[in-house]
């Protein structure tokens, strides 16, 4: 436990009102981030979650997400883990993610029908006649023990450039200054009623989370999300950071994709400022749940199986610098389902990697939610090398990874840890290597290309990307081309899938600057074992 008295903070007392009054000083919270529907590590945490709500039944607690509790734009599988979030988990409050509005406003309003789960998204800037006027609140209130907490919560300032185009038609979220001044009206109409004890759920990322706590004041607690982070116990200028006022603000932050979770015990003092901190992340078993296949089974219809794995790569610890064999599948399944010369698609497109043995269709489809719409268009050898480069070099100078790396059919490169593109080779329909000239490409050379309409946005993480020839857009995306294609592979009852080291990544002999924020950021962090 850390104990803030012992660390400098000048501490300004808030107006507390009758707040005070027999008030409990504890206060434990569960959390999560970024699950993004993963079923797989659903019953850990569902698990998790029930028995941290059976252990603190008598004293004050609460369960908390940062946002992208689902992805991707199926709403019916979407639905089921909001079911099993409010009806299993008993979630009191999330902040919305970009991947809530994955089925666009009206599909998540869809999804959210008879739920009670409080979603909050102080920043959010939503149409008059957008559906989520209704269901998203700028903040709520909560009592427990006789105390009350306010909670704020924040959409990420990045939304437009890290979702599609037509889900972005009726939101708009505002930028760093807008939020701040809005976060910090709502606190000070909260203080004003008494309540000094806040709680912010923010789905803007660790770094910004930072900065958010040091130009706020009334803020005691973050619960983070959207960068997947793993922020485990309390560290001081790390995740223990000073307010506006000096005030102990901690954040937190638990991975992605169901992976972990974390329990956050802290006490205060009478005017609402934290004095003691326990922050803990957990673990949770990977492997696929009999009971939530059943229950998907029975809410969802059962999935045909298509195939066998014998044996696969598992997904790496960050998907987006990191390659795996999985992703080439996929990609894969885009060329050849268009037979096409080249084929791409953005790392973090990949969300999960399915497990040894039966494969159905919704594997496949969980693997790769996104249901994006796959488009077909002519690019020149430049945009190929200039993409590819962009994506290496902010990739793998990124601590988190993003924006992720192109996953390629028809093409293979080698670069460096420090995002130095090497070499870059085309390959023919018929397996035939050419080797790309990396430091002249031509652009009277052109490339029949597959790729998604995400990767194709002018303003997104890949703008490279953006189509200068006449483009043809389809209905699907490359969950069915996968599908289709793995159907029928000739060895689909005993697929060995292993990475074919298309994208090889060099090491450097002097650690760079990315490794050494690495090792740094995994010496912060060593989660625990549940």
């Amino acid at each position: 436990m850390i104990n803030l008295n012992t660390i400098s903070f000048n501490r300004f007392k808030a107006i507390t009102g009758n707040n005070n009054k027999n008030r409990s000083n504890k206060l434990s919270i569960w959390y999560c981030n970024d699950i993004h529907g993963n079923s797989d590590k659903m019953h850990g945490v569902m698990e998790a979650a029930r028995a941290f709500k059976n252990q603190k039944k008598d004293s004050a607690h609460f369960l908390l997400s940062a946002g992208d509790n689902v992805s991707g734009a199926d709403e019916q599988k979407n639905e089921f883990i909001l079911n099993v979030m409010q009806n299993i988990m008993s979630l009191d409050a999330s902040a919305v993610g970009n991947h809530e509005i994955d089925a666009s406003s009206q599909g998540f309003d869809d999804e959210l029908k008879d739920k009670k789960i409080n979603f909050i998204a102080t920043n959010a800037k939503f149409d008059s006649d957008n559906p989520l006027n209704d269901i998203v609140k700028k903040y709520i209130i909560k009592e427990q023990d006789g105390v009350k907490y306010a909670f704020l919560g924040t959409m990420p300032l990045d939304f437009k450039s890290c979702t599609k185009k037509s889900v972005q038609d009726d939101i708009d979220v505002m930028d760093f200054d807008e939020t701040i001044i809005a976060l910090q009206n709502q606190i000070d109409e909260l203080k004003k009623q008494g309540i000094n004890r806040i709680i912010l759920l923010s789905h803007s990322g660790f770094d910004m989370d930072k900065k958010m706590a040091s130009n706020l004041d009334g803020i005691d607690i973050i619960i983070g999300g959207h960068t997947h982070s793993v922020v485990d116990g309390s560290k001081k200028d790390y995740n223990l950071v000073n307010s506006k006022s000096n005030e102990p603000v901690i954040i937190t932050q638990a991975g992605e994709n169901g992976n972990y979770y974390g329990i956050l015990d802290v006490e205060f003092d009478n005017d609402g400022i934290l004095t003691n901190i326990i922050n803990k992340l957990y673990s949770t078993n990977g492997k696929k749940s009999p009971t939530i296949e059943y229950i998907k089974d029975q809410k969802l219809g059962k999935s045909p199986q298509i195939a066998n794995i014998k044996s696969i790569q598992p997904m790496p610890k960050n998907r987006r610098n990191t390659p795996h064999a999985w992703a080439n599948l996929i990609v894969d399944s885009m060329r050849a389902h268009f037979n096409s010369d080249i084929a791409l698609m953005n790392a973090a497109n990949v969300r999960k990697v399915p497990q040894e043995g039966k494969l159905t269709q919704r594997d496949v489809s969980e693997s790769v939610p996104m249901k994006n719409k796959l488009i077909r268009t002519k690019v020149t050898q430049k945009q190929v090398v200039e993409a590819i480069k962009q994506a290496c070099k902010e990739t793998l100078n990124s601590s988190e990874g993003t924006p992720g790396l192109l996953f390629t059919s028809g093409l293979s490169y080698k670069t460096n840890d420090k995002g130095e593109l090497l070499e870059l080779y085309y390959i023919d329909k018929k397996g035939v290597k050419t080797k790309i000239d990396i430091d002249n490409p031509r652009e009277d050379i052109l490339y029949d290309a597959i790729y998604d309409e995400f990767v194709m946005m002018d303003d997104g993480e890949y703008p490279k990307m953006a189509p200068k020839k006449e483009v043809e857009h389809f209905t699907f995306d490359k969950d069915e081309t996968a599908i289709k294609y793995i159907s029928n592979l000739p060895d689909k009852d005993n697929l060995d899938i292993t990475d074919d080291k298309r994208i090889e990544i060099v090491q450097t002999s002097k650690p760079t600057q990315t490794n050494n924020s690495i090792q740094k950021f995994l010496s912060l962090t060593s989660p625990k074992a549940s």
